[in-house]
């Protein structure tokens, strides 16, 4: 992980934190949204009918 700080005395400071993701860890986290979206979606539609 690098961090890296960018600005000074006489700005504004930004701190940028850089790491490599591994696609395999995107893949979990997004097929758990598709899942969670999924559900909610399918418990409004129950709600209504």
């Amino acid at each position: 992980m690098d961090i890296g700080i960018i600005g000074g005395a006489d700005g504004p400071t930004s701190i940028f934190i850089t790491a490599s993701i591994n696609p395999f860890v995107i893949a979990i986290i997004a097929i758990i949204c598709i899942a969670v979206v999924g559900v909610v979606f399918w418990k409004l539609y129950k709600s209504k009918s």
